[in-house]
């Protein structure tokens, strides 16, 4: 603007001399204001340039692929697996040797020495009832590490959401700390020539030294946070991690569905499992009460005799061997059946324990998700309104005490319902993250 145009909206506007020093203070403050304001958004687009906007998907990945926890329960089932030839395997055969110190005189010879080698088998179905068990023991641990590699995205996100979140309130904090910071110059420049009171010099000082103080919080908790996740993904602590400036980091607007059910959800499903294992126990338990039977075989050394000539002299002896076992002691077994019993009822008190905590996480994600749709709609309008009253008070400046006070209330405000909207959209989007785990069921399963 040209010092001609100065002076013609000084000549029109502003008759007095007064007058005319107001009307100079308002202009620069607005010019003050938009000049940070154009800082900004220059800064804002570097940042956006310069900064590389790593896919929330990739820390997903590298999470899944480095997490200690999650390691831990892959190693737990392959454990599991490991178990099921446990399960199914035939006791170990038994093998013995003896020599007699005198030996005993038959009608073939002398018996000089004893083989024996025999074979123990459970009653039939036994060893394919243990193997069931482990089978489906080992595939509800499988469903609970799906679980848990779905918990872990949901981790990272609310993490990588969190630092966000904080990246945002800084950016906010910031931009406020330099509009007080501008402002505070501009008032100490007219307090000297008499134009303002001490008052709002020391108003705008206030204001800035708790925002700087906040600012400091911010940046406190970021670090924290940025621990927190690089943990999550198990790499170096002290790593930077970046996070977006614009919108990248929205979801995909989904919407939650009322009608979500749990029964097939890997949570209830790692227990329906446990319970069938526990069934088997039971089978395999009461099987192992009846009759065990085994086959063998004993192999005798003898020599020939010297007196007599005789057929078969010294020939060895071969004698098969069938065994079976009297299950007189059944207190054992009849405590393991009713192990198995009480674990069948434990594992479905378990599972609507479950059940219950589904339906209640299912009501918190839509709690979340309604309210930061609710305090999105709002803080939109109010962001609309501050700004309508902004201007206003901006080109109605008048008084140099109040109505200082008001534009730079308003200009406070506005910062503070972007910040708003912001926190409204990183619930929305935590909620929908929810609504992710919790729809994440079996089709995980490969």
């Amino acid at each position: 603007m040209s010092n001609n145009k100065y002076l013609q909206l000084n000549n029109t506007s502003f008759p007095s001399r007064e007058s005319a020093d107001r009307r100079k203070a308002v202009i620069s403050i607005v010019f003050t204001h938009l000049f940070v304001l154009l800082i900004f958004v220059f800064n804002s687009n570097s940042i956006v340039a310069q900064t590389v906007n790593i896919d929330l998907q990739n820390h997903i990945t590298y999470a899944i692929a480095n997490n200690p926890d999650l390691k831990a329960m892959d190693l737990k089932y392959q454990q599991a697996l490991e178990k099921i030839p446990q399960a199914k395997a035939l006791p170990d055969p038994t093998f013995s040797a003896g020599v007699f110190i005198q030996p005993i005189e038959t009608r073939v010879g002398a018996q000089k020495a004893k083989l024996s080698i025999s074979q123990m088998f459970p009653w039939f179905g036994t060893l394919g009832a243990k193997e069931q068990q482990a089978s489906l023991q080992a595939h509800a641990i499988y469903l609970k590490y799906l679980d848990a590699r779905s918990k872990l995205e949901l981790k990272v996100t609310d993490s990588w959401l969190d630092l966000i979140l904080t990246d945002k309130k800084i950016l906010f904090t910031q931009k406020r700390v330099e509009v007080l910071d501008l402002l505070e110059k501009q008032s100490l420049k007219r307090y000297e020539s008499d134009q303002t009171d001490m008052v709002n010099v020391l108003y705008i000082q206030m204001l800035k030294e708790e925002l700087i103080s906040k600012l400091e919080l911010f940046k406190d908790k970021r670090t924290t946070q940025q621990t927190a996740f690089n943990k999550i993904l198990n790499r170096d602590l002290g790593m930077y991690v970046n996070t977006p400036m614009d919108d990248s980091f929205l979801l995909s607007s989904m919407i939650p569905n009322e009608d979500l059910i749990f029964a097939n959800h890997n949570r209830v499903t790692s227990w329906n499992q446990m319970i069938e294992s526990a069934q088997f126990g039971e089978k395999a338990s009461k099987l192992s009460t009846l009759p065990k039977f085994g086959l063998g075989l004993d192999y005798a050394i003898l020599s020939k005799r010297n007196d007599m000539d005789i057929s078969d002299n010294g020939q060895d002896a071969i004698m098969p061997m069938l065994s079976i076992s009297i299950p007189i002691f059944r207190k054992k077994n009849k405590a393991t059946i009713k192990v198995n019993q009480l674990k069948q009822q434990e594992y479905q008190q378990l599972k609507i324990s479950e059940l219950n905590q589904l339906q209640l996480e299912k009501q918190q994600a839509f709690e979340l998700y309604k309210t930061g749709s609710r305090d999105l709609k709002l803080y939109e309008k109010l962001l609309t309104k501050a700004k309508q009253s902004y201007e206003i008070l901006s080109s109605s400046y008048e008084s140099s005490v109040k109505r200082y006070e008001e534009v730079l209330n308003m200009q406070q405000k506005i910062w503070i319902y972007e910040q708003k909207q912001v926190e409204a959209q990183i619930k929305v989007q935590k909620s929908l993250a929810q609504f992710k785990y919790l729809d994440a069921n079996q089709s995980l399963e490969k």
